[in-house]
């Protein structure tokens, strides 16, 4: 039997099992219970001062062998030297999924830059490029987006005039949400496991200063294991939710902290959320949910990660030090609790 057509057939059996298996039961969840004039005081709560601007459907051409890249720009209106963010989506997603939690950065004072990945846009397209360059060459491909932009960041800059002295390059997260939540700890020290040569590849840029994981994963497939974060050591802030379950790939909430537990330890963060799932419900990566949406949740996503952004970008003390004394655990009655190691 062909190796495509080997590939092709356990793809759909392992959508099969996804779509056959049996809900795994979810613990009780408490809602957040706290009056909106408190809600108010918390960093970062509240939309930022700068309106935002976006830019869709950008095009950054293909050179040196390197495919086309489509993405998306948003950026402050006012103001200069604005840190950047470089956020990747989730499997199957795209570019446009992410705008609460984009847009909410955007107005706080920061450039972000979403690019679509060879796996983006359909379950057709991630199973065809899955079966085309495999797990570990998808995973490579959305490294390489990464450093592509990276080298490109003056050409993105000279696209459109209003986007002079816009972006700060000397501060720079990456971010993104599940799959390429693995992407963005990719640059912070993680590494994927090449099964065929028995060793992890590794993409460390000492250009990126922080790193945001939402719902970052577990080990999954044989090229993203148990000790594919243990060389992270760039200031990293991971989340996930109780409901935050998928029988086929993390039975167990939990396992969306492994990175966390195993990273290098220093300058790590882990939010975890009472009752948030994958998608926050229908508000991020998979817009078309038929789910109530978890507005809470984004809140406190929104909260943590503006402040994590804060302290290790534009390097405010009053955000390292919500960050770091968990006063969103104690405000919000453990509905959203932050650990630190």
């Amino acid at each position: 039997m062909k190796l495509q057509t080997l590939s092709i057939l356990l793809l759909t059996a392992l959508l099969g099992l996804t779509a056959c298996s049996e809900d795994v039961p979810l613990p009780e969840a408490t809602p957040l219970q706290i009056p909106p004039e408190t809600m108010k005081t918390l960093y970062a709560a509240k939309a930022g001062p700068f309106q935002v601007k976006q830019l869709r459907d950008q095009v950054l051409p293909a050179a040196n062998s390197h495919r086309q890249l489509d993405f998306n720009l948003y950026y402050p209106t006012t103001g200069k030297n604005h840190p950047l963010v470089i956020f990747s989506h989730g499997n199957w997603s795209n570019k446009d999924s992410y705008d609460r939690l984009i847009e909410h950065w955007v107005s706080h004072g920061y450039v972000v830059i979403a690019p679509n990945h060879l796996d983006c846009c359909s379950m057709a397209q991630g199973i065809f490029n899955s079966v085309r360059y495999g797990q570990l060459g998808l995973i490579e491909a959305r490294v390489e987006d990464f450093s592509v932009l990276l080298k490109a960041l003056d050409k993105i800059a000279a696209m459109q005039p209003q986007l002079a002295d816009k972006i700060d390059i000397e501060h720079i997260a990456m971010a993104g949400h599940s799959f390429g939540a693995f992407t963005a700890t990719q640059l912070g020290g993680a590494a994927a496991l090449d099964p065929d040569e028995g060793v992890y590849r590794a993409h460390l840029n000492p250009q990126i200063s922080a790193v945001i994981a939402l719902s970052n994963p577990g080990p999954m497939f044989d090229t993203i294991t148990a000790d594919s974060w243990l060389e992270l050591q760039t200031p990293t802030l991971f989340s996930t939710g109780t409901w935050d379950i998928q029988p086929a790939f993390w039975p167990d909430w939990r396992d969306h902290l492994l990175a966390f537990e195993t990273a290098k330890p220093g300058d790590k963060y882990a939010l975890v959320i009472d009752g948030a799932d994958h998608y926050l419900g229908n508000l991020i990566c998979r817009l078309e949910r038929e789910e109530p949406p978890q507005t809470d949740a984004l809140a406190m996503v929104n909260i943590t990660t503006t402040a994590f952004l804060d302290a290790y970008l534009k390097k405010k003390p009053e955000a390292r030090d919500f960050i770091s004394a968990n006063h969103l655990g104690e405000v919000t009655g453990g509905f959203a609790r932050l650990s630190q190691r």
